[in-house]
């Protein structure tokens, strides 16, 4: 028999993800003073641009939300180490489960200066950690909150199944498109969100990840099935 995938891999999985890393840039856009959250490029060539400038409060601004993109990913690597060193098989969910609880507290938090440079820095910290957490899906590597790399490999599977005639390829450059499609959904649903539910709208988000957290929970039972036959 054959080991069902661990459901951190599989495509529903990244498509919950997905969905929530376009979001959660509109709501940090949109919502808290317009500083990007998944991606630190956007916020590292403003932090840069502020340092020529001499703009000391948006070098503060522009800092803080990289540093904690930066102690996210260190997270999720001490929670690996420990998870697997004392064998637990519970990564993925101890991850998801986090990200839901900060997202919900950035729901409650208002929305002024001082405490939108606070969600800046959670939303920076459970990016950085779903960026490193999940890595991997259906064999390929994919980015979950960014997309430059996922159009990359479109473009790639693209010309190999049309160049080699391999319909698998084809297959996976179509796969990928849809997971850039996404993310551009999660975008649009972020912005619209963002307008008529306010601060609020990262409960959107968390209900995505607590859907992974269910695809993830269903699948290790199975595997657990699968072990005992």
């Amino acid at each position: 028999m054959t080991k069902p995938m661990e459901g951190s891999k599989l495509y529903p999985t990244a498509v919950m993800l997905t969905m929530t890393g376009g979001f959660l840039d509109s709501y940090t856009y949109f919502n808290r003073g317009k500083v990007f959250a998944n991606a630190q490029t956007g916020n590292i060539i403003k932090l840069g641009i502020a340092i020529a400038e001499g703009n000391h409060t948006k070098i503060i601004d522009f800092l803080m939300p990289i540093t904690a993109f930066c102690i996210g990913i260190l997270t999720v690597l001490f929670i690996e180490h420990y998870f697997k060193k004392r064998k637990i098989r519970y990564i993925h969910r101890a991850v998801l489960i986090i990200e839901i609880l900060m997202l919900a507290v950035t729901a409650f938090l208002p929305q002024q200066e001082v405490t939108n440079v606070i969600c800046n820095i959670i939303v920076s910290f459970v990016c950085a950690m779903q960026m490193e957490a999940f890595k991997t899906f259906l064999g390929q590597p994919i980015a979950t909150t960014v997309s430059t790399g996922n159009l990359r490999k479109v473009i790639e599977f693209l010309y190999r199944g049309i160049v080699l005639k391999s319909r698998e390829d084809l297959q996976m450059s179509l796969r990928f498109l849809i997971i850039v499609l996404l993310f551009i959904s999660g975008v649009i649903l972020g912005t619209f969100c963002a307008e008529y539910m306010g601060i609020r709208a990262s409960l959107v988000p968390a209900a995505l990840l607590a859907a992974a957290f269910a695809i993830i929970t269903i699948r290790y039972r199975q595997i657990l099935q699968a072990e005992k036959a």
